[in-house]
């Protein structure tokens, strides 16, 4: 999958990572890393089922 979590920070918690072309690039950051792995989960989902 071309999604990860990335490790929390002090200001913007959970950072979301794509990797595009073999770098993984920041396009999301969420509170919780619950909620991070649900967007994540929600984003592959979507690109696979364009009617979800």
């Amino acid at each position: 999958m071309p999604y990860k979590v990335g490790r929390k920070t002090k200001t913007k918690g959970f950072p979301i990572l794509k990797n595009e072309h073999g770098t993984w690039r920041v396009i999301a950051h969420s509170s919780t890393r619950a909620k991070a792995e649900a967007s994540i989960r929600a984003r592959h989902a979507g690109s696979h089922n364009r009617n979800w």
